[in-house]
């Protein structure tokens, strides 16, 4: 091998007549050719791979930037041609030097090919030219100072030459290919016409794979979204697609695939399906952490390498001065290499964890349209939305973020074990044994932590619970005036529990901050104390060599020895996550197979009008697999054309067996099929929080002439008219905006345009009007209405349709007793026959006609011809109609692709203006806009004031002294090791005279226990006095700025939005606020801390530091305007998911009804995605900062360890020990510097939390509660005289009037009743009276006393109203009878005893205190209606209203309810709105509303002898209705 090397050097590597050098045989023979060889082979690799691929447009990608590219490559091509020749004349034979360039010359030959095959095939810039160009370009420059170092510019200048040209050419190349491509490349998918050609393929591909490799080490792509950021606030449409491995349908087929594998090996492990997922881009993160912890212990040897240069210099053992700037560039690449590898690794965490998050979301998603009703009842709703959202965050953050660190721990504690060893020998483990000490202490005060975390989620949770039954029943707390009692509840679990438990854990805080502040000091105080004590000789006196590389050590040391024992319990923690959800998602499931489902084809020609759709055989059905059956030898069938009523009392499983027609039942025996797809109407509407057009399309394609014709079957019209868009009205959370019969009947609507083929309905007349039900009945549902030519089993307790269906099935305790046509019923006189008598004996009548109708006299509800299908309904059937005219009447619904929404960017579907602009007309929920730009300084003066100006004082000097401290300790252990060295060029600073170990050691320890003695203060300060006094009255102006808003504001603003004000914005606010505040502050000191310090050893480092200081400030602002709203997006984002989630488990059965998983599935992902556009963002962005952060920290360090090289060379002087010194806060500062954006961020994040819960707080209110000047008298109203004089209002500004002018006058003792249609104004009314709603115009006054004068406290304490929903709220039955405890014990007895109520409290043990349960769920609807009722009683105001208080209940309650009332209230005023008009027939007086207009007021008797009045019209329609 020699005769191939020409140089005396050898094959080397470094030289030994040249200081840091390579020999050129190493450079020509190792590095040259390896490049070269290595990229031959790469190149044609890549060639090949280019073959399969289609050209790109040459129009656009041939520009002049690519002829300029392949001309510099061509001209590096003949500089190396040029170089080869030169060297071959000087050896005209075969040696390494003419070997390694004629490979050179070959690879330039390939790179020039492969440039023209990636311009034309390949969308981004090419890798392997980039790595080849980069690489040669530095070892041109390594040959070229070689080159000049040998003295070659005058021994042979062409070579010389050549070389410089072939590297100025390498590096032009270099830099024109890492432009990217032209822009229009990427817009081609706007051009419909481009699309037969494979280069549009380009414009499907994210910012993110655009980029080159350099720019994505970089994260350089992310820059020109942070300046669009700096210029204006970032939007939704200023995020990119996701590439596609990072889209939901992507990520979760994946998944998918790897968890159904798993299911059917028996033995599934969510484990193994998330390693097979995501293995390796885990491995590839774990790459990258190696690579970094490797790295990093380098650099103490390169500053032990430098401090040992410094003090040597100018002696006879000094090194050549190119040793230390090669240490000092050494430590910067070290650095940077360190840098560039933490950065990707956590960029692959990151990426990891969310592709984690999303295949888990999505699968607990999938999971739980399949849920059987066993694991509903193990699994609530919280608890899935536990494992959605908790769970799932742990193991995703332990697999991504620590799972690493079971290694890596290890690893980092063994290498900084040795080279401790070999710095300071057998002393190091003084400082390692008070680390291991702290460990247990730093664990036990972890686990008291955890446990008063535990403690303060509970308490969290309970006071949550209050607040979200006060938002639930907020309308009735304002109708009762109970707003005060709420809170005292909330406040007493807010004050007394929740934040004394942060309190404590602010105490635990501080002691916490005392033992990892003295730690450190601890560990360097034991070692160096020991050392010089006891050993002081193995490696020398203690120099700054040894101490400042032991200290960096120990840092090194730390974060390993402390965050190590934090891995096991998550470790634990995530392994109990991963088996509740693999639980979870190994549960069982509904049984899908238990229902026969077969595809029905209606207009084949083997189908018949008499085709079985429905058939359950022999079947008996049970909720849960461990019950007894509730539905026992159940045999129904329904042919095609059939309606099948269901009739029977309440609890008889009429709505069980539509469960079991479904599949939603577990099948014990027996058989169930349906033919053809399913519509379900189910006996609670379930809305979607959507418009109101989406909500009857439900994912079918949009038929205006359908559409309409079913909204006027369903009598929808005159609702559609009434709201603000019309059916592009957006109708909120649960149908908020909507009565309980408009639901019904958008639910209806929904059933009806489906165009399905069986239809299943569970009493959807029962929430109707009686002249609505005949409408809907003859429209929609009977012989003549649009289903007619449908399938339909019709559960319904209404018997004067009963003659018009084709079959009636009779239930009673869970079997079917009889079942026959009305014709058989009633001729048989059995079970149905005495079910409709029994009904029909309670039928409105007239005052004082008879109301003992019997058989003989029954007339049924005939049905009404339909209107013509002109006037918009439907065209009336002639007998004989074929098949032609029914799939004429209803046809079959177009479903509209689930996937149009995700089209590119470029080319989605534009939607209708018009429906563009009614939808945000009509968005009856306001859109929860996010602030933008900075946060106003305005919010922290509000936190600094709320936490106390005197505690803000006394934290900030704590903070200060303890740095100050700090500061102080390096520097005295500094004095002492330079002493030792006797190099201590700053001296004169302190006392000259040599003194004893224990005088340096008493002063270090004094300083060091004096700093933790601060830090600990500070953080007491900040947790027990500062946070709590600001979360302390933060929330109570939330709560009381909530609480005191019109009802106007709950009508628009969705309770969830509310309450996660109150939970995840004040949570933010009490925790992570003062944390990111402390975080920011320790970080910006210590920052200036390192400045000073490095200002104080190299002076000149100031200068280099304000240019340095600008880019920083660029950074930042960079940052900040950014981050700040992808922040915002991101939580704007996130909250639908959840929305959305808790929306499909409420309406999961109607979603399986309809076979409609997959577009709610679909949905899920969307929404996923969108959520992921702005958290990927906001990742990337976080690195780009990182990155850079750390460059600047590095180039810091760079330039410290050059200043002192540099004095050395030109000035002859150091010192090592402020070398030392300033080397180690510089190799610190990097760190402080990146914290101190992101802390500074991290606050403003927080604040943006408080701006938040301050809106809340600075809500316009009500009027005030009280007004102390105008109150009325403790006896007032004595009579109970109301009028109406000219009265008129709106529900909040900008809508119409809903009450125009009304004017009447109710006598003292008078029993009105209130009617009118739906939306006539008469619960608008009684808002009115209690001023939920003020006026517009006029006034209301009660015994002479206009009501608006005085506060609202004063007015609705001294009303009644027994509501329509009755409402009970958690806690015990007293505190729901009388909050305030106003009553004695006797009084609310009584109270129960008159409501009918008492027997059923004292049966409990704990009578009056006995605990109601949320919502009232431990009481009947008919007991809730009746402790209403008691309220109204303990009471006793001498003005009663009663909105629609019976409209819900059965005939019973009713009875008692009415009875109570004539009885106990003879003296008092009652208003009452009706929906059974026997209720108030016999009232003194009727007030008929319509149109918010005053229509009639007289007697009963005189309106119905007005055969013209709307009362008696009124009436004749629900006699036509109910009564036979």
């Amino acid at each position: 091998m020699e005769y191939l090397c020409p140089s005396g050097e050898g094959w080397g590597p470094l030289s030994p007549d040249r200081p840091v050098d390579f020999t050129t045989c190493f450079q020509h023979g190792a590095l040259v050719t390896g490049l070269n060889a290595l990229f031959l082979v790469a190149a044609a690799v890549r060639v090949r791979g280019l073959k399969g691929t289609a050209p790109l447009p040459s129009a656009i990608v041939a520009g002049s930037l690519f002829w300029v590219k392949l001309t510099l490559a061509v001209a590096a091509l003949f500089a190396s041609i040029a170089e080869f020749v030169a060297v071959a004349e000087q050896f005209p034979y075969v040696c390494i030097y003419t070997i390694s360039l004629g490979l050179q010359t070959a690879a330039v030959i390939a790179a020039v090919h492969l440039h023209y095959k990636e311009q034309f095939h390949n969308c981004i810039a090419s890798t392997p030219l980039l790595l080849f160009w980069f690489t040669t370009v530095l070892l041109s420059l390594m040959r070229l100072r070689t080159l000049v170092t040998l003295d070659f510019v005058d021994k042979q200048p062409a070579l010389v030459i050549s070389n410089t040209l072939f590297l100025v050419a390498a590096l032009a190349t270099l830099a024109l290919e890492c432009q990217a491509k032209p822009q229009a490349l990427y817009e081609l998918a706007d051009d419909d016409s481009i699309f037969s050609d494979d280069g549009g393929r380009c414009a499907f591909l994210s910012l993110e794979e655009r980029a080159n490799i350099f720019s994505t080490l970089t994260f350089s792509w992310m820059t020109p979204l942070l300046e669009k950021g700096f210029r204006k606030p970032l939007e939704m449409e200023d995020t990119w697609e996701l590439s596609q491995q990072y889209r939901p349908e992507t990520v979760t087929a994946e998944f998918q695939r790897n968890w159904q594998r798993e299911l059917r090996s028996g033995n599934p492990s969510l484990f193994r399906a998330t390693m097979r997922t995501y293995g390796f881009s885990w491995a590839l993160s774990g790459f990258y952490k190696l690579v970094k912890d490797l790295v990093a212990f380098l650099n103490p040897i390169l500053l032990s390498r430098l401090i040992g240069f410094v003090s040597k210099y100018n002696t006879t053992e000094a090194e050549p001065i190119e040793n230390g700037y090669f240490y000092a560039f050494g430590m910067f690449v070290v650095a940077s290499i360190q840098t560039l590898a933490f950065q990707q690794h956590w960029s692959q965490n990151q990426h990891v964890n969310c592709l984690m998050k999303m295949s888990y979301t999505t699968a607990i998603y999938r999971k739980t349209m399949a849920l059987s009703n066993d694991t509903r009842q193990q699994f609530n709703i919280g608890g899935i939305v536990t494992h959605m959202s908790v769970d799932t965050q742990r193991v995703a953050d332990f697999t991504a973020n620590f799972s690493h660190h079971l290694w890596s721990s290890p690893l980092q504690i063994t290498l900084a074990m040795v080279l401790l060893y070999r710095t300071l020998g057998w002393t190091t483990f003084a400082g390692v044994l008070a680390m291991l000490i702290s460990i247990p202490i730093s664990a036990g005060l972890s686990r008291s932590m955890r446990a008063l975390n535990k403690l303060l989620m509970g308490h969290r949770d309970q006071r949550m619970k209050i607040m979200d039954e006060v938002l639930s029943g907020i309308k009735i707390i304002k109708l009762y005036a109970w707003e005060l009692s709420f809170v005292k509840r909330i406040n007493e679990v807010r004050v007394r529990l929740e934040l004394a438990t942060i309190r404590k854990y602010g105490m635990m805080q501080a002691v916490f901050s005392f033992v990892t502040t003295l730690l450190p000091f601890v560990v360097s105080f034991s070692t160096f104390g020991l050392y010089s004590l006891a050993d002081n000789v193995s490696h020398g006196p203690l120099t700054p060599q040894l101490v400042f590389v032991a200290l960096t050590l120990f840092n090194m040391l730390r974060f390993p020895l402390s965050f190590g024992p934090m891995v096991v319990p998550a470790l634990l923690e995530s392994m109990v996550s991963s088996r509740r959800i693999c639980d979870f998602l190994t549960s069982g499931e509904i049984d899908f197979a238990a229902i026969d489902r077969q595809p029905y084809d209606r207009d084949a020609p083997t189908t018949r009008t008499d085709d079985v759709m429905v058939s359950v055989k022999a079947g008996s059905f049970k909720w849960l697999s461990t019950d007894e059956p509730v539905l026992t030898d159940i045999s129904i069938e329904c042919r095609r054309e059939e309606l099948v009523a269901v009739i029977g009392r309440v609890g008889s499983g009429k709505s069980s067996l539509v469960s079991a027609i479904l599949g939603d039942m577990v099948k014990c025996a027996g058989s169930v099929s349906i033919r053809g797809n399913v519509a379900y109407v189910p006996q609670q509407a379930w809305i979607m929080n959507a418009t109101l057009r989406d909500n009857i399309l439900f994912g079918s394609r949009y038929n205006q002439d359908f559409y309409d014709r079913v909204i006027e079957a369903c009598a929808l019209r005159q609702d559609i008219d009434m709201l603000p868009a019309g059916d592009m009205t957006e109708i909120g959370e649960k149908g908020i905006t909507l009565s309980g019969g408009q639901k019904a009947r958008v639910s209806l609507a929904r059933a009806v345009y489906a165009r399905a083929d069986v239809y299943i309905l569970d009493d959807p007349l029962a929430a109707v009007d009686a002249h609505v039900g005949k409408h809907i009945f003859t429209h929609v549902l009977g012989p003549q209405g649009m289903l007619k030519s449908r399938a339909r089993v019709l559960v319904t307790n209404a018997v004067q349709y009963l003659n018009s269906v084709s079959r009636i099935v009779m239930l009673r305790e869970g079997q079917i007793v009889e079942q026959d046509t009305f014709a058989q019923a009633m001729s048989k006189q059995g079970e149905i026959f005495e079910f409709i008598h029994r009904y029909i004996d309670g039928h409105v009548s007239q005052p004082g006609s008879d109301n003992s109708n019997t058989a003989s006299d029954t007339e049924y509800c005939e049905d009404e011809p339909a209107a013509n299908e002109l006037d918009g309904v439907i065209a009336p059937v002639a007998v004989g109609v074929g098949r032609r005219s029914t799939k004429q009447t209803l046809g079959r619904a177009s479903v509209g692709s689930i996937h149009s929404s995700r089209a590119p960017r470029g080319r989605r579907a534009v939607q209708d203006v018009s429906d563009m602009q009614a939808v945000d007309s009509g968005r009856t929920m306001t859109t929860e806009v996010s602030r933008q730009g900075k946060v106003d300084w305005d919010i922290y003066r509000t936190y600094v004031k709320a936490s106390g100006l005197t505690n803000s004082l006394i934290f900030a000097l704590a903070l200060l002294a303890a740095s100050i401290s700090n500061v102080c300790a390096n520097m005295w252990l500094k004095h002492w090791a330079s002493s030792n060295d006797q190099t201590d060029v700053f001296g004169f600073f302190f006392a000259t005279r040599v003194h004893t170990v224990f005088y340096y050691l008493f002063i270090y320890g004094g300083l060091g226990i004096l700093g933790a003695s601060m830090s600990s203060l500070q953080s007491l300060l900040l947790w027990t006095r500062c946070s709590i006094r600001a979360s302390t009255k933060i929330h109570q102006n939330m709560l009381i700025g909530v609480l005191r808003s019109p009802m106007s504001f709950f009508d628009v603003t969705p309770q969830g939005r509310i309450l996660n004000r109150f939970s995840s914005d004040l949570q933010r606010c009490d925790e992570m606020l003062p944390r990111s505040v402390s975080s920011m502050v320790n970080t910006m000191i210590n920052v200036v801390s390192a400045i000073a310090v490095i200002g104080f050893s190299t002076p000149m480092m100031l200068v280099l530091m304000l240019p340095l200081a600008f880019v920083y400030r660029y950074l930042q602002q960079r940052y900040l305007f950014s981050s700040r709203e992808l922040r915002r997006l991101d939580s704007t984002t996130r909250s639908p998911i959840f929305a959305h989630f808790q929306e499909s488990i409420g309406g999961v059965s109607t979603i399986r009804a309809y076979s409609q998983q997959p577009r709610f599935i679909y949905e899920n992902e969307n929404r996923l995605e969108k959520n992921m556009r702005a958290y990927f963002t906001y990742l990337s962005l976080n690195r780009w900062l990182s990155l850079r952060l750390e460059t600047l920290g590095n180039l810091v360090m760079l330039g410290t360890t050059l200043l002192a090289v540099v004095s050395l060379q030109y000035l002859g002087f150091g010192d090592a020990g402020l070398v030392g010194l300033a080397v180690t806060y510089a190799l610190d500062f990097t760190s402080s510097l990146n914290w101190s954006v992101r802390s500074y961020t991290e606050v403003e994040n927080s604040m943006i939390q408080l701006e938040r819960v301050v809106e809340y707080a600075e809500l316009k209110p009500e009027a005030p509660d009280v007004i102390e000047d105008r109150r009325p008298e403790d006896a007032w109203p004595e009579q109970g005289l109301i009028e109406f004089n000219d009265y008129s209002t709106r529900y909040r500004e900008g809508l119409d009037l809903v009450l125009k002018g009304l004017s009447f006058r109710v006598l003292p003792r008078q029993k009105v009743g209130i009617v009118g249609r739906t939306g006539a104004g008469k619960s608008s009314l009684t808002l009115a009276l209690f001023r939920i709603i003020e006026a517009a115009d006029g006034q209301i006054l009660i015994d002479g006393e206009d009501i608006a004068k005085y506060g609202l406290f004063d007015v609705r304490s001294k009303l009644s109203i027994i509501p329509q929903d009755p409402v009970l709220f958690a806690g015990t039955v007293r505190e729901n009878l009388d909050p305030f405890n106003k009553y004695s014990d006797q009084d609310v007895w009584r109270a129960l005893e008159h409501a009918h109520l008492a027997d059923v409290i004292r049966a409990k043990d704990e009578r009056l205190e006995f605990m109601v349960a949320q919502s009232g769920e431990n009481f009947s609807t008919g007991q809730r209606q009746l402790i209403c009722l008691a309220r109204a009683l303990l009471k006793h105001a001498k003005v009663l209203v009663l909105d629609e208080a019976t409209a819900a209940i059965d005939n019973e309650t009713d009875a008692i309810i009415q009875e109570s009332i004539r009885n106990e209230f003879k003296d008092c005023t009652v208003l009452t709105i009706a929906h059974r008009l026997n209720t108030i027939i016999d009232s003194d007086m009727i007030l008929v509303v319509d149109g918010g207009r005053l229509a009639e007021y007289d007697t009963p008797q005189n309106l119905l002898d007005n055969e013209n009045s709307l009362f008696a019209k009124l009436v004749e329609e629900a006699r036509t209705t109910d009564t036979q």
